[in-house]
């Protein structure tokens, strides 16, 4: 037990989940409901706030996955805005901004299609919520590498003894 809550402290194992769940919670039924034996089935991405909660999620794929996103895209990070500030966050506290969005639109979303039991609500409500509190679990457990800037500081030091000074003999 202990070994797999260090491998979740250590990797971003969460973070993944996290985000396949929230991507796979909007795109697939939310809400299914039958009116006059006709099934009606909800998925939050033919609504505008699931579009929004498409793009914090992938926010959130930015903050998390920022250091293998840069390897592979690094003219996301590099042209300033956005992109910069994301690359200087170092805290995956910050990753709780959009997860906190994303949570808000959700709870918005379920208060105004007005579902009051849980026998409506489908894969794609569950998947959402599973990765909105994979997403919580991974900003307050993950152990962040604080990488210092030590550049500034690094001045070589001259070791070197000079041969060649004058001795009186």
């Amino acid at each position: 037990m202990n070994n797999i809550m260090e491998k979740l402290k250590t990797t971003k194992i969460l973070g993944a989940v996290g985000i396949a769940c929230l991507i796979l919670g909007l795109i697939t039924p939310y809400v299914r409901y039958n009116i006059f034996g006709i099934k009606y089935s909800i998925a939050l991405w033919g609504y505008w706030e699931g579009k929004i909660m498409m793009i914090l999620a992938l926010a959130n794929a930015l903050f998390i996955f920022k250091d293998f996103i840069e390897k592979y895209v690094p003219a996301l990070f590099n042209n300033g805005g956005l992109g910069q500030a994301i690359k200087n966050c170092n805290n995956p506290k910050f990753s709780l901004i959009p997860t906190v969005l994303c949570a808000i639109f959700a709870i918005y979303v379920t208060s105004v299609l007005g579902v009051k039991t849980f026998k409506y609500y489908n894969i794609g409500f569950y998947l959402m919520w599973i990765g909105t509190i994979s997403l919580v679990a991974y900003a307050f457990l993950h152990k962040a590498d604080y990488k210092k800037d030590n550049s500034q500081n690094n001045t070589p030091v001259d070791n070197t003894q000079n041969n060649n000074s004058n001795v009186n003999v």
